[in-house]
């Protein structure tokens, strides 16, 4: 009977309250990281700073096409906000890049092997 009797007795375990210590930037950063990851930016997560102001970090992470803040508590590590900006990058008025230079080079040698196939040696 007494086996019965501490089976429906409640288990009362032993209560620790668990006091969080206050965020460091690194943790701050790897919250931000982790938090993006589950948003579905996999790669090239690259943390460019973390401030804290008024109790709340801002964690700014330059992703691939992207800059994200993210606002999270000092206190209780808690994301109180987050937005993501557009990179806004300059576009160079003269645009040739290294494929079309190089397109341009193998159609001169492909021209050139073919008009010295046909014996043509100058246009004048």
């Amino acid at each position: 009977m007494s086996q019965a009797a501490t089976a429906t007795a409640p288990i009362v375990k032993g209560t620790k309250e668990t006091k969080l210590r206050p965020l460091n930037a690194e943790q701050a950063t790897a919250i931000a990281v982790d938090f993006l990851r589950r948003l579905g930016n996999k790669r090239r997560l690259k943390p460019k700073s973390a401030t804290l102001q008024n109790g709340i970090y801002v964690v700014e992470v330059e992703l691939k096409k992207a800059t994200a803040k993210i606002q999270i508590d000092f206190n209780t590590r808690e994301i109180k906000e987050y937005s993501m900006e557009p990179k806004t990058e300059e576009t160079p008025t003269f645009s040739i890049n290294f494929k079309s230079i190089l397109l341009m080079v193998i159609v001169s040698a492909a021209m050139y092997i073919v008009l010295s196939f046909m014996n043509v040696q100058s246009f004048f």
